[in-house]
């Protein structure tokens, strides 16, 4: 008959103070500042197809030769969309935005291209969180740790 104790589930990242379930409520980085905006230091019309390219994470080229051979092959419609990106999207400021970490580049980027894998993530970080709860809650309710917190009281005298 195994020990309860000695039973380990995958989910036990909580341990490792580095991870990211022991940071799990520290301040985010802000709002997110991935915006599809048009890009006018490096766009060659309104900067719409480097906006597009920099929000997706496309090549520029590929991301302009995928809308010449759609203009090619769905004319008028493509040029249609552009000149409507061209006046709807917002410009850039030119600056492009700092991230604290590359981290928090690759969540806000995919949080605006892919929020099902932004929800995944998140609800894996709170099932570890859950999980170190659990087992704080587990320590903190057991005889041994009012034992040891009595001892230490004696310790200092109290």
């Amino acid at each position: 008959m195994r020990d309860r104790h000695d039973h380990h589930h995958h989910h036990h990242h909580w341990r490792d103070r580095d991870g990211y379930a022991y940071h799990t409520g520290d301040p985010g980085p802000g709002p997110n500042q991935h915006r599809l905006r048009r890009d006018m230091r490096r766009g060659k019309i309104a900067g719409v197809c480097a906006g597009i390219a920099d929000y997706f994470g496309w090549s520029l080229k590929c991301t302009r030769l995928c809308l010449i051979l759609a203009t090619i092959f769905f004319f008028p419609m493509p040029l249609i969309a552009y000149a409507a990106a061209a006046v709807l999207m917002r410009r850039s400021d030119g600056v492009p935005p700092i991230y604290e970490s590359k981290e928090a580049e690759r969540f806000w980027r995919t949080f605006s291209v892919r929020p099902k894998a932004t929800f995944s993530e998140l609800k894996h970080r709170f099932r570890a969180l859950d999980a170190r709860l659990a087992e704080l809650e587990k320590t903190v309710t057991s005889d041994e740790y009012g034992l040891r917190k009595a001892f230490e009281d004696l310790e200092r005298g109290a």
